[in-house]
């Protein structure tokens, strides 16, 4: 038994680091590009994924948080899965979403510690809110299927390659959108 739980202790910890390694931080690999963030709940300790906010009715908010090498389009992708995953769990048939807002967070360049000024990479995020409404049916073609979007979307996000080119690009934009020369 005691081996067993030191399999699992160990598998944590490599899943901690490939949390990390994912969600921008540098604790595996320094200069190199931030992951390509993928469909999962977000939290105070890995803020890339998606929250979901609402009043438990019929609308929610959804917010995805991405890395710098996220496009907006795949946040966007994220969201939607999300809104029509949970629909899907609650019982809705359909949803319609609003216009996605964007928005960006820039995060610290230095941390002072004992005194002393040091220079920190920053954890640049991409930023896409969404508002949705649910519904049980209708015949409006700008409601979505909950079911059926979260599984296309779903299958989309895992097929879906970002190139290397195009992440750096994306990290050099957003790291000029905070107001800092890209690296």
């Amino acid at each position: 038994r005691s081996g067993f739980s030191l399999v699992l202790a160990m598998g944590g910890y490599a899943l901690a680091l490939q949390g990390c390694a994912s969600s921008g931080g540098s604790l595996l690999s320094s200069g190199s590009l931030p992951g390509v963030t993928s469909f999962q709940e977000a939290n105070a300790v890995a803020p890339q994924g998606y929250q979901l906010s609402g009043d438990g009715g019929d609308t929610l908010r959804v917010t995805a948080t991405g890395s710098a090498s996220t496009p907006n389009e795949r946040l966007v992708k994220i969201a939607l899965a999300a809104a029509a995953q949970h629909g899907a769990q609650q019982y809705k048939k359909t949803f319609r979403a609003g216009e996605p807002a964007y928005t960006v967070k820039c995060g610290k360049t230095s941390v002072v510690e004992r005194g002393a000024t040091r220079n920190i990479p920053p954890n640049d995020y991409r930023v896409v809110t969404i508002d949705v409404t649910f519904g049980k049916s209708s015949k409006d073609p700008a409601d979505r299927p909950t079911k059926e979007t979260a599984a296309a979307l779903l299958a989309e996000l895992q097929a879906e390659p970002i190139p290397q080119e195009t992440q750096a690009a994306l990290v050099a934009q957003l790291a000029q959108a905070c107001g800092r020369s890209p690296q």
